[in-house]
């Protein structure tokens, strides 16, 4: 009887989570923070196991699911990651380093404003006119379209 009991509560656990993803119920700037917080975590831990920062979408292929809201969102081009933008510092934690630079931000931001994710990792809200002057990471780069897979 006990494996029944398990094998319901797992049931009922797996069933809660399911759904369209965890940014379906999110109010919107709450999803984009969302999204923004798992791609810093995707950049971080890229460079944290590869001793160099992301080049291109397809380099978190590996590890999208760990941040899956914020792969799609790069994806679907809702958010621009500047890529090859080395992190100051691989704490779990964010914000320890002092930086303005950005490093990724939702698509609007430049024309309306909107959420921002600083190099530092953590998130704040800019203007049009904050964004543009904001400084950019040295070396850094928005994606430049990949190659699509052939189909035979």
């Amino acid at each position: 009887m006990p494996r029944i009991s398990l094998a319901a509560c797992c049931l009922a656990l797996l069933s809660a989570g399911c759904g369209g993803g965890a940014n379906s119920t999110l109010p919107p700037e709450a999803a984009v923070q969302d999204s923004l917080t798992q791609i810093a975590e995707l950049c971080r831990n890229y460079q944290f196991t590869k001793q160099k920062p992301p080049q291109k979408l397809s380099d978190f292929n590996t590890s999208r699911t760990m941040g899956a809201n914020g792969f799609q969102a790069l994806e679907k081009g809702d958010v621009i990651l500047l890529y090859n933008a080395k992190l100051p510092d691989l704490d779990e934690d964010p914000g320890h380093a002092d930086t303005a630079e950005i490093l990724a931000y939702e698509k609007s931001v430049p024309t309306s404003g909107g959420q921002v994710l600083l190099l530092n990792r953590t998130i704040r809200s800019m203007t049009p006119e904050e964004f543009k002057a904001a400084p950019r990471p040295a070396g850094a780069h928005e994606a430049t379209p990949e190659p699509a897979a052939k189909k035979k």
